[in-house]
């Protein structure tokens, strides 16, 4: 029957003892409770699988599984591979979510008959334990988009947050990943695969509500550290972006202004660190130069 669906929550460890349990509680929590909840201990050396192993035994929804160290990309993949479910999503264990989460993403799917049901998200900074409140309950909206819109609006929404921008907070059909993995041993991991994703889908279901609380201003993430490879790894992604979204067609005007714009922030971040002389420099001036044509 279809309220008896599962869905797949894929959710990466890797140093996060401090704040895992809270993800966890929040997620098997869920008012939507047909889940399968896969753990991808990804060869943390702190005290993770204690906690993992702690709600493994407490609730038969979950799966765990430990592997060698291979990255975010390692982890979320070996949860695709392992997943059962009807759809698909993805939380990263440093953030948590709202009870009815899943219930949110699946219900407005099922309602449009979506590919690919997302929300959005308030942030928590760790560095000053404040809640950063963009969303209210006064901004609901419920917005489809199909088609070319898709990918149109998937640089107009970069404009004004990263709701569209990362793995989390969507909810997918599997099928979407058929043959599509995230790139093992890049940064930014999600500019490789978001649009390809929804390249692939038909109907896109957006719901303006607070489903995710993102924890931003911890110093030990990779997010926090511009370092040059993921200066050149994003680089990549943009370029490889524009390159077959202009082959099919589309407008590339407010993808180029999101690629120029990062573009500046990595060139500040490059100059923070007196690294003018290096060539991930260079080629960064010369792509933004080239954009600015």
């Amino acid at each position: 029957m279809e309220n008896k669906e599962v869905v797949s929550i894929v959710i990466p460890i890797y140093n996060v003892e401090a704040y895992l349990r809270k993800c966890l509680e929040t997620i098997v929590n869920q008012t939507y409770p047909h889940l399968e909840i896969i753990l991808v201990n990804d060869g943390s050396p702190d005290h993770s699988e204690a906690i993992c192993k702690e709600f493994f035994k407490q609730d038969s929804r979950i799966r765990y599984v430990r592997q060698v160290n291979g990255g975010l990309s390692a982890a979320r993949n070996t949860g695709i591979d392992l997943a059962t479910g009807d759809y698909i999503t993805f939380v990263d264990p440093d953030d948590w979510v709202t009870e009815d989460y899943v219930e949110t993403l699946y219900h407005q799917l099922k309602k449009y008959e979506a590919d690919v049901s997302t929300g959005n998200y308030n942030l928590f900074n760790d560095s000053t334990s404040k809640f950063l409140i963009k969303l209210t309950e006064d901004d609901y909206s419920e917005t489809l988009y199909e088609g070319r819109d898709i990918i149109d609006h998937d640089a107009i929404q970069e404009t004004r947050d990263m709701a569209w921008a990362c793995a989390m907070m969507k909810l997918y059909k599997i099928s979407l990943f058929e043959d599509l993995r995230f790139p093992v041993g890049k940064n930014v991991e999600d500019n490789f695969l978001m649009y390809k994703l929804l390249l692939k889908a038909n109907r896109v279901i957006h719901t303006e509500k607070c489903i995710y609380w993102y924890r931003v201003g911890r110093k030990d993430t990779l997010s926090q550290v511009w370092t040059e490879k993921r200066v050149l790894d994003e680089m990549e992604a943009k370029n490889e972006k524009l390159a077959l979204l202009g082959m099919l067609g589309y407008d590339l005007t407010w993808h180029r202004y999101i690629y120029k714009t990062r573009l500046k922030r990595a060139i500040e971040k490059l100059e923070e660190a007196n690294l003018q002389d290096t060539e991930t420099y260079q080629t960064a001036k010369v792509n933004l130069r080239f954009l600015e044509q």
